[in-house]
């Protein structure tokens, strides 16, 4: 068997391979004012981001608005329009 040739010394390196960053670090935590469950994504710098958005969070709460969901019990519905 032939042994294996040396690589030139003039030749690069071969890279070492990196890591693959793993996935987000994921949580969920439920905003009681608006009723809803936030899931938050932090990435390995410790950035967060979550759904709903900050943005649509801070919307929900300026208009005193519920989202979207089933009605309470009880509710009466409007009348529609003529």
């Amino acid at each position: 068997m032939a042994e294996p040739t040396p690589s030139p010394p003039d030749a690069p390196a071969a890279a070492a391979p990196t890591a693959l960053p793993g996935p987000p670090a994921m949580s969920l935590r439920l905003d009681p004012a608006l009723g809803l469950v936030v899931i938050e994504f932090r990435d390995q710098t410790g950035h967060v981001e979550s759904l709903p958005t900050q943005r649509e969070l801070d919307a929900y709460r300026r208009g005193g608005a519920t989202p979207p969901g089933p009605p309470e019990a009880g509710a009466v519905a409007a009348p529609a329009p003529e």
